[in-house]
């Protein structure tokens, strides 16, 4: 995948000058950011000459049910207190959970494969080169088709599969995973769908590292 590979190293620009920015040498001291671990973990996993394309941004419906949870416990507190603080304890340990799961969950598309970690227990890393990936799929539920979320289905050759659940910019990785296929096949309009999808990326990491109006 040459030309393809071209493509996605152009593609790559945008999201290895904000990575360099988010280095550490640049972060003020005795302020710490929270994705500093990630980041080196991440740089860790790459290869030479491997750059991040795309990166999966975990939506925050991850933490619906624990607060679904937490608000019934919070109604039960004034009937049955008791079956509320079991409930909000059940509640509390939910949160944790999905607020590691996001700190930990890594969904990366490079120039030359794609790379996935999840899970907690038992944390699965799985890496599939981008020739040998067979489709790349979402399965959505209707909270997924009305808040903008879905799962993640990376096929391989084999029966080798990568489900990531709360993924908000899912469709973007479709997209991309599609529009290099077409191109390695010669499509000439899938480069302009490339370029569009650069432009959004770029877009999407200035808007996040944009700072705010001070009122």
């Amino acid at each position: 995948m040459s030309k393809s590979n071209k493509q996605a190293q152009d593609l790559s620009h945008g999201q290895s000058n904000v990575d360099q920015k988010n280095d550490g040498s640049n972060q003020k001291p005795g302020k710490r950011d929270i994705r500093s671990d990630q980041e080196i973990e991440l740089e860790n996993m790459l290869v030479k000459g491997e750059e991040v394309v795309l990166r999966a941004e975990v939506h925050k419906a991850i933490y619906w049910r624990s607060a679904a949870v937490i608000l019934i416990a919070v109604l039960l507190f004034f009937y049955i207190p008791p079956l509320a603080m079991i409930a909000g304890i059940a509640g509390a340990i939910m949160l944790c959970i999905a607020i590691l799961t996001q700190h930990y969950l890594l969904l990366v598309v490079t120039n030359k494969r794609v790379l996935a970690r999840y899970g907690l227990l038992q944390m699965d890393v799985v890496d599939i080169r981008l020739s040998k990936i067979e489709s790349i799929d979402l399965e959505r539920m209707l909270l997924g088709h009305i808040f903008g979320y879905a799962s993640v289905v990376v096929a391989g050759t084999g029966q080798r599969i990568i489900r990531v659940q709360y993924i908000a910019n899912s469709e973007v990785f479709r997209r991309f995973y599609n529009e290099m296929v077409l191109i390695e096949e010669g499509n000439e309009e899938a480069e302009e769908e490339i370029e569009k999808i650069k432009e959004e990326v770029e877009t999407a990491k200035e808007r996040k590292t944009k700072p705010k109006n001070k009122v």
